[in-house]
């Protein structure tokens, strides 16, 4: 997939306007720890698959989804080991700066399980269509 103006415009538009939006939320919301669900909003995935699927093929936004639902998944273990350290450190961003680099190990972890459970089904249907 190749990147013009146009397409960078789009996903700049999109994925701006629903960080913003996010962020008004976050202000407007009385209960905090509710407003922090709008923090994860995955705003940059869907600009990202939008675009994908607009400008590129189905597959492609599909492989976009996959590489997003590892990160997202990566994001849990980000926030676990953010509380984690914040509480025994005491210092926030040395906190932030472990847990993401937590997130990015355990994003590319997931993404190597998800791709070998992706290829073990294929196999696996592969074998059912040939017997």
């Amino acid at each position: 997939m190749k990147a013009d103006v146009r397409d960078l415009g789009l996903r700049f538009v999109f994925g701006g306007t629903a960080v913003a939006a996010c962020f008004i939320m976050l202000q407007i919301l009385p209960w905090k720890s509710f407003a922090g669900i709008f923090a994860a909003f995955p705003a940059v995935m869907a600009a990202a698959v939008i675009m994908a699927g607009h400008f590129g093929s189905s597959e492609q936004a599909a492989d976009i989804a996959l590489g997003a639902s590892a990160g997202m998944m990566g994001c849990t273990v980000c926030v676990f080991v953010a509380s984690f350290c914040m509480q025994h450190l005491g210092k926030w961003g040395i906190s932030l700066a472990i847990a993401l680099m937590a997130w990015l190990v355990s994003s590319f972890m997931f993404i190597r399980l998800m791709h070998g459970f992706l290829e073990k089904r294929k196999e696996g249907r592969n074998r059912e269509t040939n017997h």
